[in-house]
C-alpha cells in the first residue's frame, strides 16, 4: 500500500444500508484519503438475512459481483484502497458463512466478522431497535447473549478479523441506557473475548466510532487494547465512517491510534 497507515472501516451510500442516499461514494473518500495520505478499506455491511429478505439491500440477488468489479476498476487507478466487507455473523448460518468465505475471501482484500444482531431485526447498534429489544428481553439477557454469540463467532474461526468487540455498550452505558444492577459490564468480560481472539489468531479492531456516541470511547477501550497488546494481540484501526465530515476529522485520530498501539 502507498501510505503508512490504513483506515479499515469505511461505509458508502451505494453499498451500506445504514448510510443515506446523499452519503459519500467511493470517489468522495478517495479524494480525501489521497490528500491526507492514508490508505482506506471499504468495509460495507454484508448481512445474509437482509440480503435475502430485502430487495433494496445493495447486495441482493448476487450483486456482490458488481461491488467487486466497481472496486477493482478503481484499484487500477488508486493504489491505496482495499476492497472489504463487514460480514454479519449468525450462529445458525455458519455453514453458509464458511461457503461464502471459500468463494470470496480471495476476491476481497479484507473481511471483518461482526455482530450487530443475533436475532434478525434487532441490531443492538440501533438505539430504537435496542429499546424495542429490551421490551422483549431483560437487559442482562441481551448483554449475556451478545457475549455468548461473540464467543461463538470467534471460536468458529470463520473470520481472521473481528470488528468492535464490545459494541453492545454503544448505548448501554452510564451515560445513556444505564445498566441494571444484575448486568455484567466488566472490562474483564471484554478482555476474555480479546484473549479468545489471540488464542484463535484473530486480529482485533480498534474501532474509534464510540467517541461519537454517549459512551465516549473506542471499542474496545484504550485500557483493554494496552492489556491485549501485552498478551500478544494484533490490531487494525477503523474509523467506522458513514460520512465525509466524520472521516476528515478521524484521519489524524486513526494515525494516532496506530502510534498508541505501537507504543504500548
Amino acid at each position: 500500500m502507498k501510505f503508512k497507515f490504513t483506515d479499515y472501516h469505511l461505509h458508502t451510500a451505494n453499498w451500506s444500508t445504514d448510510v443515506g442516499e446523499e452519503g459519500p461514494k467511493f470517489e468522495d473518500y478517495i479524494k480525501i484519503a489521497e490528500k491526507k495520505e492514508i490508505n482506506i478499506c471499504f468495509l460495507e455491511h454484508f448481512e445474509l438475512y437482509s440480503i435475502e429478505k430485502d430487495k433494496t439491500n445493495p447486495f441482493y440477488n448476487g450483486n456482490i459481483e458488481n461491488y467487486l468489479e466497481e472496486l477493482d476498476e478503481l484499484k487500477e487507478t488508486y493504489d491505496f484502497i482495499y476492497s472489504g466487507l463487514e460480514v454479519e455473523y449468525y450462529k445458525d448460518r455458519e455453514i453458509e458463512l464458511l461457503e461464502f468465505m471459500d468463494d470470496y475471501e480471495r476476491e476481497l482484500d479484507f473481511i471483518g466478522g461482526t455482530l450487530h444482531e443475533w436475532i434478525f431485526g434487532y441490531p443492538v447498534t440501533s438505539k430504537k431497535k435496542l429499546l424495542e429489544f429490551l421490551t422483549k428481553k431483560k437487559m442482562k439477557d441481551v448483554i449475556d447473549e451478545y457475549f455468548e454469540t461473540s464467543e461463538s463467532m470467534i471460536t468458529s474461526k470463520i473470520f481472521k478479523n473481528i470488528c468492535h468487540l464490545d459494541v453492545i455498550f454503544r448505548y448501554i452505558n452510564e451515560n445513556d441506557i444505564k445498566p441494571e444492577k444484575d448486568c455484567d459490564i466488566s472490562e474483564e468480560r471484554v478482555l476474555e473475548l480479546g484473549r479468545l481472539c489471540i488464542k484463535n489468531k484473530i486480529s482485533i479492531e480498534y474501532n474509534l466510532s464510540g467517541r461519537r456516541f454517549p459512551i465516549g470511547r473506542p471499542f474496545p477501550s484504550k485500557t483493554i487494547i494496552s492489556q491485549l497488546k501485552k498478551e500478544g494481540g494484533t490490531f487494525f484501526v477503523g474509523s467506522d465512517s458513514h460520512s465525509l465530515d466524520y472521516f476528515k476529522k478521524q484521519v489524524s485520530k486513526v494515525k494516532e491510534a496506530y502510534e498508541y498501539i505501537r507504543s504500548n
